[in-house]
């Protein structure tokens, strides 16, 4: 029972033992209380609407509406009275607190009925934004004047000037509600409508909080996501770290749609600029990367995520090789912060630097070349690939760049072997090699005349035979034998014998 109930029963107790103790101060019985059934508040005017029965005595005179002042003391003010046959009154105050009201009836002889249990007060709210939960705490106190005729309580909320929607109903001995998912810096209106069992129902006043968080790092973005190596990616980014929120989250996720997962949190960063190494088979993994800015409030268990960044990938390039032709596809490059220029296809032939093949537009993921103008017997069966993706130039000039892992071309070696040749002729013939296409990965080649002494022998499949004895003199003219083998960087392995003829002019 209500605290208010409480004390105007005792008030009732004594004032009847008053009346049994001196009767003659008693002129004549107290008109019968009106029944109170309800008190609400009019959202459309911010109105406090008071109901009432009449009394059941037919004397009646005047109402009169009394108003609670004092919640500690428990005193009451009457504010209004009206005529007989007034039964409702809608209460323009400018204070939407302590909404407990009581109607007494008075009759032709100035007997005034008791206020005993004829009090009810309107639900009270208070609602605070959790930074923890992230959610707007909707605390409400019980209706009083209807205990026990209460099925539930409705609850109203949403953003501030949009129409309010009932987000959930719960049974009357629940006093709270939290309401997730709420968006940062934006104003939220709730309030309660109390349901009696007879149907009619009580509106609380309106209520109104605030979601704020932390102010956001002026700028969050990926810098770059390059391939460092065949295990390992180094991530980059920037940040403004000179408000409240400079702790950073990274993340990353393989697949579009699938959660992201932490792989790497800083906390309190002293530096703007953080780089990040990330660790997998670059040539056969690609990942998405994300950052985010996250603020730990006091208290909390967990850390709060304030912004993201724009979104980085490592490139993944690979290869086919077709009749000559090399087509190279890559994964895009998603999303440079000033938007992608464009990609730098670059080689490496062997000579241990990539050097740039061709520059092509932000729209293309596949390049294609033949190799066909690079055979000339030198170049090894092998061809490095790597594409650079370039961003808008920003912040004066700068230009990001971000690098694929490196995709290697295996090419079959071809070999004809001449049967003779004409040394110190300074012609094309004046020394003994064979011709191939793509020089193999391992190489062995030997010579030796009839009896088997060995005249020569390489490893250099870009090494001929000069015709000399071990480097010495001149052989005589006359037929040998070769023996060649080797392995191409595709990993096949082959043999080659028979005569070469020496020849003199």
């Amino acid at each position: 029972m209500s605290r208010i109930r409480t004390y105007m029963k005792i008030l009732v107790k004594f004032l009847l033992l008053m009346i049994i103790l001196f009767p003659s101060v008693v002129q004549a019985q107290a008109p019968a209380i009106p029944d109170l059934i309800l008190v609400t508040v009019d959202h459309s005017d911010n109105g406090v609407l008071i109901q009432w029965n009449p009394s059941a005595d037919s004397d009646i005179q005047f109402y009169h509406l009394y108003k609670l002042i004092d919640p500690v003391d428990m005193t009451f003010q009457k504010i209004f009275s009206f005529g007989p046959y007034t039964i409702e009154y809608k209460h323009m105050t400018s204070g939407l607190t302590n909404l407990a009201y009581a109607v007494t009836a008075e009759d032709s002889t100035s007997n005034e009925s008791l206020l005993g249990d004829n009090v009810h007060r309107a639900v009270a709210t208070t609602v605070e934004f959790d930074l923890c939960t992230e959610a707007n705490i909707v605390q409400w106190t019980s209706y009083e004047g209807w205990e026990g005729d209460i099925s539930g309580y409705r609850v109203f909320g949403g953003i501030s000037g949009s129409p309010l929607q009932e987000l959930t109903f719960v049974p009357a001995s629940t006093n709270s509600y939290s309401h997730t998912g709420v968006a940062a810096n934006t104003d939220y209106i709730y309030y309660i409508e109390t349901v009696n069992i007879s149907g009619i129902t009580s509106n609380s006043p309106l209520d109104t909080v605030s979601v704020l968080y932390p102010v956001a790092p002026s700028y969050l973005t990926i810098d770059h996501v390059s391939v460092l190596d065949e295990a390992s990616v180094e991530i980059q980014y920037s940040a403004d770290i000179t408000g409240e929120v400079n702790s950073f989250r990274l993340l990353r996720r393989s697949n579009p749609g699938t959660p992201f997962t932490e792989v790497d949190m800083r906390l309190n960063v002293m530096e703007s600029t953080q780089v990040v190494q990330d660790q997998f088979l670059t040539s056969t993994y690609t990942y998405q990367y994300l950052v985010e800015s996250v603020f730990q409030p006091e208290g909390c268990g967990t850390s709060l995520v304030i912004s993201q960044s724009n979104q980085g990938n490592s490139i993944l390039l690979v290869n086919e090789l077709n009749d000559q032709i090399v087509t190279l596809n890559w994964t895009p490059y998603e999303s440079y912060e000033p938007g992608l220029a464009g990609y730098i296809i670059q080689r490496n032939d062997g000579s241990g630097e990539f050097a740039d093949v061709q520059t092509i537009g932000p729209q293309f993921t596949q390049w294609q070349e033949s190799i066909q103008s690079m055979v000339n017997g030198f170049q090894a069966g092998e061809l490095q690939y790597r594409v650079i993706a370039l961003s808008n130039p920003h912040n004066g000039g700068t230009e990001e760049q971000s690098i694929s892992n490196i995709t290697t071309v295996v090419i079959e070696t071809h070999m004809q072997v001449p049967s003779a040749f004409t040394p110190n002729s300074n012609d094309i013939n004046s020394e003994f090699k064979p011709l191939m296409d793509f020089a193999p990965r391992d190489y062995l080649m030997i010579v030796v005349d009839r009896g088997g002494r060995k005249m020569f022998e390489t490893s250099d499949p870009g090494e001929g035979w000069d015709g000399r004895f071990q480097g010495g003199s001149f052989v005589d003219e006359a037929v040998y034998v070769y023996y060649i083998q080797y392995t191409d960087y595709t990993g096949l392995f082959n043999t080659y014998t028979g005569n070469v003829t020496v020849l003199y002019p």
